[in-house]
Protein backbone atom coordinates (compact mmCIF):
# COMPACT_ATOMS: atom_id res chain seq x y z
CA UNK A 1 0.00 0.00 0.00
CA UNK A 2 2.98 2.52 0.51
CA UNK A 3 5.10 1.74 -2.47
CA UNK A 4 2.26 1.60 -4.85
CA UNK A 5 -0.44 3.36 -3.50
CA UNK A 6 -4.03 2.67 -5.12
CA UNK A 7 -7.42 4.55 -4.59
CA UNK A 8 -9.45 2.36 -2.40
CA UNK A 9 -6.92 0.31 -0.82
CA UNK A 10 -6.78 2.45 2.24
CA UNK A 11 -10.07 2.58 4.29
CA UNK A 12 -13.18 0.12 3.70
CA UNK A 13 -16.36 0.45 5.17
CA UNK A 14 -17.46 -2.03 8.35
CA UNK A 15 -20.46 -3.56 9.55
CA UNK A 16 -20.44 -2.21 13.28
CA UNK A 17 -22.86 -4.62 14.28
CA UNK A 18 -21.91 -8.11 12.17
CA UNK A 19 -23.98 -9.37 9.63
CA UNK A 20 -24.05 -12.11 11.12
CA UNK A 21 -25.51 -11.00 14.58
CA UNK A 22 -28.16 -8.91 12.71
CA UNK A 23 -26.59 -6.18 11.60
CA UNK A 24 -27.14 -6.56 7.83
CA UNK A 25 -29.00 -3.22 7.68
CA UNK A 26 -26.83 -0.72 5.69
CA UNK A 27 -27.58 2.25 7.87
CA UNK A 28 -25.03 4.91 8.54
CA UNK A 29 -25.84 4.04 12.37
CA UNK A 30 -24.29 0.83 11.58
CA UNK A 31 -21.28 1.12 9.48
CA UNK A 32 -17.82 2.53 10.38
CA UNK A 33 -14.92 3.17 8.26
CA UNK A 34 -11.78 1.13 8.76
CA UNK A 35 -7.75 0.70 7.67
CA UNK A 36 -8.02 -1.97 5.16
CA UNK A 37 -5.37 -3.67 7.87
CA UNK A 38 -8.02 -3.12 10.84
CA UNK A 39 -10.63 -4.48 8.86
CA UNK A 40 -8.61 -7.44 7.69
CA UNK A 41 -7.82 -8.33 11.75
CA UNK A 42 -11.46 -7.07 12.80
CA UNK A 43 -12.98 -9.39 10.17
CA UNK A 44 -10.65 -12.33 11.17
CA UNK A 45 -11.78 -12.09 14.82
CA UNK A 46 -15.56 -12.46 13.91
CA UNK A 47 -14.75 -15.43 11.57
CA UNK A 48 -13.61 -17.24 14.41
CA UNK A 49 -16.36 -16.03 16.75
CA UNK A 50 -18.58 -16.96 14.55
CA UNK A 51 -17.15 -20.23 14.08
CA UNK A 52 -16.64 -20.88 17.72
CA UNK A 53 -20.84 -20.07 18.38
CA UNK A 54 -21.42 -22.53 15.49
CA UNK A 55 -19.61 -25.45 17.42
CA UNK A 56 -21.00 -24.77 20.61
CA UNK A 57 -24.35 -24.40 19.19
CA UNK A 58 -24.02 -27.87 17.33
CA UNK A 59 -22.40 -29.66 20.80
CA UNK A 60 -25.71 -28.41 22.84
CA UNK A 61 -27.77 -30.07 20.32
CA UNK A 62 -25.84 -33.30 20.76
CA UNK A 63 -25.33 -33.02 24.22
CA UNK A 64 -29.65 -31.94 24.83
CA UNK A 65 -30.45 -35.36 22.81
CA UNK A 66 -29.88 -37.80 24.98
CA UNK A 67 -32.50 -40.33 23.87
CA UNK A 68 -29.75 -41.90 21.30
CA UNK A 69 -28.74 -43.85 25.32
CA UNK A 70 -31.79 -44.80 25.94
CA UNK A 71 -32.73 -48.90 24.44
CA UNK A 72 -36.34 -49.76 23.47
CA UNK A 73 -37.90 -53.11 24.30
Amino acid sequence: MIRAPVEGDFWQVDHIRPVYSGGGQCSLENLQTLCTVCHKVRTAQQAKERSQKKKSVAASKVASDISRFFFRK
